[in-house]
């Protein structure tokens, strides 16, 4: 498997429907939709009728129908032409939820069914409990889907008011980190896959990483600053801040390299080039977003910059 691919599952994920057109997946990376099917993580799942009609209709979407006469799918251009539809490219797949939520646990003790439970049918699934470092008790593990949408983010925000965990519950989302609004409800920690897995290129989820962002106060060793393995958690002082993405997490990391050696000071140009960030985020102010918490621990002079706790 490869880190493209898995970004390609939780996207499919993210989806809208949870069937979708392979030929759409395909367009998007041939070799990394390939990769999902062959370990069966995408399966096929029938046909979605829909093509982008070609001619006068400028790519508007058709609906394909069956020819019993031709034997095959088609649609009637704007001069009345039938024009075939190859089976390839209306073909449907889905995510196979149940394989994919064992292979994100794959690393720990697991109880409950061995096919995830609906709780919201196709968005919110119990994936049954896991062993935690710290936990006094099995943790509920939930997964979930879409909670950028605020529509079904309040599904969400009453399901886990009506059932509310004993201790904590972890609710594993395909949903990026800065898209996973608040939630009131603290004893739920929602939590993004790719920002707990304990590589980029595998789905299985890291149980020292997740344990460090479900009880961080447990893991901080060294004062007045430390970090998480994977930089996704940094404790300054008494405060826990929590970055996600691959960028900001191996910008930290090369920063925190830097300061540990004893040679803190590091180019920004250079640093930012080996996060991988693009020609355009050319200041750390950029690379950050909107947040501003990072500047307290790390500063920037003419063209340098430096943790400073």
């Amino acid at each position: 498997m490869s880190k493209r691919a898995i970004n390609l599952l939780l996207r499919a994920m993210e989806a809208r429907s949870t069937s979708l057109q392979a030929s759409a997946l395909h367009q998007v990376s041939r070799g990394a939709t390939d990769a999902l099917f062959a370990a069966k993580l995408l399966v096929p799942s029938g046909r979605i009728p829909v093509v982008a009609g070609m001619d006068d209709y400028e790519d508007e979407p058709l609906e394909a129908t069956w020819s019993a006469e031709l034997k095959s799918y088609g649609y009637h251009d704007s001069t009345g032409r039938w024009i075939s539809v190859e089976n390839q490219d209306i073909a449907a797949c889905k995510v196979d939820y149940g394989l994919a939520l064992a292979k994100m646990l794959v690393a720990f003790e697991r109880a409950g069914p061995s096919r995830p439970t609906p709780l919201i049918s196709d968005l919110v699934w119990d994936v049954g409990t896991i062993k935690l470092a710290g936990a006094k008790a099995p943790v509920p593990v939930w997964f979930a889907r879409r909670l950028g949408d605020p529509g079904l983010w309040a599904q969400l925000e009453a399901l886990i008011g009506r059932k509310p965990p004993q201790e904590i519950r972890i609710i594993l989302t395909s949903t990026p980190g800065e898209r996973i609004p608040e939630t009131a409800q603290k004893r739920n920690h929602i939590i993004n896959v790719a920002d707990v897995a304990g590589d980029p290129a595998k789905l299985a989820i890291s149980p020292q990483i997740l344990g460090a962002r479900v009880f961080p106060g447990q893991v901080q060793h060294r004062f007045p600053i430390d970090h998480s393995e994977d930089c996704g958690l940094v404790w300054h002082g008494d405060e826990t801040l929590t970055f996600g993405g691959d960028k900001q997490r191996l910008l930290l990391q090369l920063l925190f390299a830097a300061y540990w050696s004893g040679s803190p000071v590091l180019r920004v140009a250079a640093v930012l080039e080996e996060a991988g960030y693009g020609g355009q985020v050319n200041s750390l102010k950029k690379a950050f977003g909107r947040r501003e918490d990072w500047q307290t621990f790390i500063k920037f002079d003419d063209g340098n910059c430096w943790i400073e706790p």
